[in-house]
């Protein structure tokens, strides 16, 4: 069986590419099925590895069709022993820190009187540490365990690698998915009308109207901005930011690394 992760650090479009690729291969809009925390099994071929094992499955090791399976946790995760050597492409979804911290904050509904703190804890632990605990690591340590190839090839040594950065998603959706599908495999010559198709079915102010989420949790789908402010924390946060990117290098070398500037 030929396997794909498609691996990113959390709130960083890893469920709109699945939606895009899901999308493009039923060659229609792709029908979201809520379950209060994310889109469950958008399709057999694109599924959520969380979702499975919450389900008690596994991934069927037998499927002749390549499978795109969405993953946040570290390459090194012990649940990935079993896929390991029939991992044969890795894409990895990258985004820039600060655009992924108010989206955390919209998605965890954090309070108008926590705001601030909250800014400070993401820019204190280098991301969410409840998501450390999960096994997603630091945003640097993550987005350099997937996107490094000499450190992926130790845990998939078989795996390619393609990296997509969601503000290139998002600034030209056609040739990012065009990207996508080609690195993968799906198509020997992708079909630019049904790309084009898939990009219409899957825009954001589309899927924000058609989620139906749960009244009493968040909608999944934000407004996808990109470079934004930290000014609107409070006092002190932008230089907090600031701060960190002159204290600490590994963190710097991954804004710097991806076009992310200060």
């Amino acid at each position: 069986m030929p396997l794909a992760w498609i691996s990113s650090y959390p709130k960083s479009g890893n469920t709109w590419v699945r939606i895009l690729l899901a999308s493009y291969r039923q060659d229609r809009g792709v029908r979201l099925r809520w379950a209060g925390d994310g889109f469950k099994n958008l399709d057999a071929t694109d599924p959520d590895l969380y979702d499975l094992f919450a389900e008690g499955r596994m991934l069927p090791l037998d499927d002749p069709r390549l499978l795109t399976v969405k993953t946040h946790l570290l390459p090194s995760a012990e649940v990935f022993e079993p896929y390991r050597d029939a991992t044969t492409k890795v894409l990895h979804v990258v985004r820039n820190p600060r655009d992924i911290m108010p989206s955390a904050e919209r998605f965890l509904t954090v309070s108008a009187r926590h705001r601030e703190a909250f800014a400070r804890h993401f820019i204190a632990h280098r991301g969410m540490e409840g998501w450390q605990r999960y096994g997603y690591g630091t945003w640097p340590q993550h987005v350099r365990e997937w996107t490094t190839p000499d450190v992926l090839r130790r845990h998939f040594p078989r795996a390619e690698l393609c990296v997509l950065r969601y503000e290139d998603i998002k600034r030209d959706p056609v040739t990012s998915l065009h990207t996508a599908i080609e690195f993968l495999g799906l198509d020997r010559m992708p079909d630019l009308g049904r790309i084009r198709r898939a990009v219409g079915h899957s825009a954001l102010d589309k899927l924000r109207a058609a989620e139906r989420p749960d009244p009493d949790k968040p909608a999944f789908f934000g407004t996808g901005l990109s470079g934004q402010s930290l000014t609107s924390y409070g006092p002190g946060i932008e230089d907090a930011y600031q701060a960190l990117l002159r204290d600490d290098p590994q963190f710097a070398g991954c804004v710097e690394r991806f076009g992310y500037g200060g």
